[in-house]
């Protein structure tokens, strides 16, 4: 007797087990709006800037989306991430945002290999990337303009930023589309700034 319940409730625990379904993982991208025939046209500029990759605070640069809460407290998301890490993707963003200036060749730094040639660095810091409880989707940090000068980079322009995109409604999907508005604003505020 003993026997026929230990085997019973171990059947109906395999089958709680079995049956349990999992919750969806969903997976974001910002999303980029040059063509092919812009960045072709683009490679022929002779002003050229070199992007380091953006760097952000070790909180913000994990796949999971981070929402900042009332009282200090974080919340990371369980099932809700960036479909790569976030400092790749804000580079490659600001990279394409930057190219749509109409004379500005916007390089990744790893892949210039002409050092010689007159250029620029620019270095972005992220200090902070999330939703928060009352603003929405916030993004701020400053960033830095190197030229390349004596065969030496000088510091020539610094520029702290801070964004605040309201989300349209509630839910993952208006966070990322605020996030997207934001990371645009950088890409605007840096080439006015050229």
């Amino acid at each position: 007797m003993k026997t026929r319940f230990t085997v019973s409730m171990l059947c109906v625990l395999l089958a709680g087990c079995m049956t349990n379904k999992s919750l969806p993982v969903s997976y974001y991208q910002l999303s980029t709006t040059q063509t092919l025939s812009e960045a072709s046209a683009l490679s022929q500029s002779s002003n050229i800037i070199i992007v380091d990759k953006v760097q952000l605070i070790e909180l913000f640069n994990q796949q999971a989306l981070v929402q900042l809460q009332p009282n200090n407290k974080v919340n990371i998301a369980n099932f809700h991430f960036w479909a790569q890490p976030p400092s790749d993707m804000l580079t490659w963003h600001l990279i394409n945002g930057l190219n749509t200036a109409s004379d500005i060749t916007a390089i990744k730094s790893d892949k210039f290999y002409r050092h010689n040639e007159k250029h620029r660095r620019l270095v972005v810091e992220v200090d902070e990337f999330a939703g928060h409880f009352e603003k929405g989707a916030v993004m701020s940090g400053t960033w830095y303009l190197y030229t390349y000068k004596d065969k030496s980079y000088q510091l020539s322009q610094v520029h702290p930023f801070h964004f605040e995109t309201e989300l349209a409604q509630d839910g993952f999907n208006a966070l990322v589309a605020a996030h997207q508005k934001n990371v645009k604003q950088l890409s605007l505020h840096i080439n006015q700034s050229l």
